[in-house]
């Protein structure tokens, strides 16, 4: 808000920061986290598909109810079209949940990218924009799984990488703040006048996220602690992504719900991380 002026000029940066940060993910992955998917499918691919399956529908039923702008409602859908977030792993390793059943789901939900990001933003924000659905396909393939593939890749043929590994969370949350910066710059007279029913609607997608994934988790019969992991798993989005496709894709104001979510969810899943511990 200081120094809009200045993160402004980084506009066309925002694409080629996300794929750092997606390189940088696939750096932190091995060949054993592929290979615990394979062990586990179905309580993986349930986790996975139960977040495409919450979000986006949280998603859409909250913009119809609190009646948010076209625009809006379109960045809204993004947020809730995209995969787990890496941020869902930090958490999940505070609440003390189960860090290998995180990652794996971390991981296959944004293998299934491609397909379901491109294929909600068509279904439920088809009707009112024209949505390149083609387009979004080739683009998650180029910024979330190509540079994954890629990081793995450095990984396996330049193992020196692996001492790397430890400094790249910290970079990846730079370069995340440093994109919600350049959007919210984007979006200053945006900002002024957005009314606070925006800000709420993003707060109950996340924390209802949270609430549905541990409720969903205790149905099915899941001990507590994976209840917690599936909870974060489901809450947590890959909002720089939500992002970067507004962004290309849509208008700037589009952004404005993941960059609002991005806050709002390391702000929810610290606390939240805290209350799990306790569990």
């Amino acid at each position: 808000m200081l120094f809009s002026d200045f993160f402004k000029g980084f506009k066309d940066f925002i694409v080629p920061l996300l794929t750092l940060v997606m390189l940088s993910m696939g750096i932190t992955l091995d060949r054993e986290d592929f290979l615990r998917i394979l062990r586990r499918p179905v309580m993986i691919a349930y986790g996975a598909l139960l977040h495409y399956s919450v979000m986006p529908l949280l998603a859409f039923s909250l913009s119809l109810l609190f009646g948010i702008g076209k625009d809006l409602y379109v960045g809204m859908v993004l947020v809730g079209s995209v995969p787990s977030g890496t941020a869902s792993n930090l958490i999940t390793y505070l609440a003390k949940g189960d860090l290998l059943y995180s990652v794996s789901i971390t991981t296959f939900s944004t293998l299934l990218a491609p397909l379901f990001t491109p294929l909600w933003t068509y279904i439920l924000a088809g009707r009112y924009v024209h949505v390149p659905f083609l387009g979004m396909v080739e683009d998650v393939l180029k910024i979330v799984l190509l540079p994954v593939v890629l990081g793995l890749l450095i990984k396996e043929f330049f193992p020196k990488v692996r001492h790397l590994e430890r400094f790249l969370p910290y970079i990846s949350v730079s370069v995340i703040g440093f994109i919600i910066a350049v959007v919210l710059s984007l979006n200053m007279e945006n900002l002024r006048g957005v009314p606070f029913k925006l800000f709420f609607a993003v707060f109950l997608h996340n924390a209802l996220g949270f609430l549905l994934g541990f409720a969903i988790g205790r149905l099915f019969g899941l001990d507590k602690k994976m209840s917690k992991t599936l909870s974060i798993e489901v809450g947590i989005q890959n909002s720089g992504l939500a992002v970067a496709l507004a962004v290309k894709h849509f208008t700037p104001l589009a952004s404005l719900p993941g960059a609002i979510f991005s806050l709002i969810q390391n702000i929810n899943g610290i606390i939240l991380a805290i209350l799990y511990k306790r569990l």
